[in-house]
């Protein structure tokens, strides 16, 4: 499966910045870039979920990589611990998990 509003070489930028947390986390692209209905600025969503919540120190040295990376725009970081019930039924159909794309 592919991220539609993504190029093969922005995916695989964040792959490599994600890389490092592949054994304790799992990521999931959700979104409008994963849908489709995406405009030039929308960001990437991206929910983490391990078995317990990422340290906030993790998550702000990933947004920090990203930041600092050749991506064209910005990526959202979710802890799947962090969000309701509700939106995590909103996204679920949407996801595509990181490792499926290695």
């Amino acid at each position: 499966m592919k991220i539609k509003g993504a190029t093969e070489a922005e995916i695989n930028t964040v792959l490599k910045i994600l890389a490092p947390y592949f054994m304790e986390y799992d990521f999931y692209f959700y979104g409008s870039r994963v849908r489709g209905d995406f405009r030039t600025l929308s960001d990437l969503d991206i929910l983490i979920r391990g078995k317990t919540s990422m340290p906030l120190e993790v998550i702000d040295s990933l947004k920090e990589a990203f930041d600092n990376s050749t991506l064209p725009y910005i990526v959202n970081l979710t802890d799947f611990y962090n969000i309701s019930d509700e939106f995590y039924k909103m996204i679920q159909d949407d996801c595509i998990s990181a490792k499926s794309l290695i």
